[in-house]
């Protein structure tokens, strides 16, 4: 896990450097990753994560505090919207690629470790975020399954499990009429590209099609999938 955000942690900073910070600006690129990867390691919200570490950090201070006219402290730590801002000006693109070439060089770092095998069971799970904001991009999408909102946001999550070690491995965000099917073909060959071997594929049931079965064949995996509760099925 340190070697993933300290990948993260180099890959954030390298791209963010050119970005004019204001005048006035009292963080450094560190400030808002710690609140983020902390709140990643704890899995917390950011909001959360950085009240804790302001608390924290003012409560290890030393000498008198500056305190404002309506009781507030100086903060220590960037609040949630200042980190969601930083955060923003990576690009959705860009934390895509980001994302990626950490989860690769931890899968790769743990073949080195001899953690796994290049031999991997490969386990994929829909994700659903509700969304209360106003945004409608083809990111959102509707849903009648989440509480106080008709909106939400749809992933797909991608894991190994090999040696019995259970490694997070991709996490894919599916717009409004993406092909999921073609999101998983692209992952496994992604995984074949780094010179994996498929063993086992365990995905939901409404993936049941012959031809994405036997695609999955072809590439030497076999496929464990729940069936349907239909008698023609059982």
């Amino acid at each position: 896990m340190l070697t993933f955000f300290k990948k993260l942690y180099d890959a954030i900073t390298s791209c963010i450097w050119k970005y004019k910070k204001p005048r006035n600006w009292k963080y450094n690129d560190i400030d808002f990753l710690k609140v983020f990867i902390f709140s990643e390691i704890i899995g917390r919200s950011i909001h959360d994560t950085s009240k804790m570490l302001n608390e924290y950090f003012l409560g290890s201070r030393r000498g008198r505090q500056r305190i404002f006219a309506d009781g507030r402290k100086r903060r220590t730590t960037p609040h949630q919207t200042e980190v969601n801002k930083y955060l923003g000006k990576i690009g959705y693109q860009r934390a895509h690629s980001i994302l990626r070439e950490c989860l690769d060089a931890q899968l790769m770092n743990a073949v080195r470790w001899n953690i796994i095998s290049k031999k991997v069971n490969v386990l994929i799970v829909f994700i659903e975020h509700p969304y209360y904001g106003k945004r409608d991009d083809i990111f959102i999408k509707g849903t009648n399954r989440q509480k106080d909102t008709k909106k939400m946001r749809h992933y797909l999550g991608f894991s190994i499990l090999s040696r019995e070690t259970h490694l997070y491995a991709g996490l894919e965000h599916v717009a409004k009429g993406q092909s999921k099917i073609s999101i998983i073909i692209k992952f496994l060959d992604h995984l074949l590209d780094l010179g994996f071997e498929l063993n086992y594929v365990l995905m939901d049931w409404e993936f049941y099609r012959a031809e994405f079965l036997d695609k999955i064949k072809g590439m030497g995996g076999d496929t464990l999938i729940p069936a349907k509760q239909y008698k023609k099925i059982n």
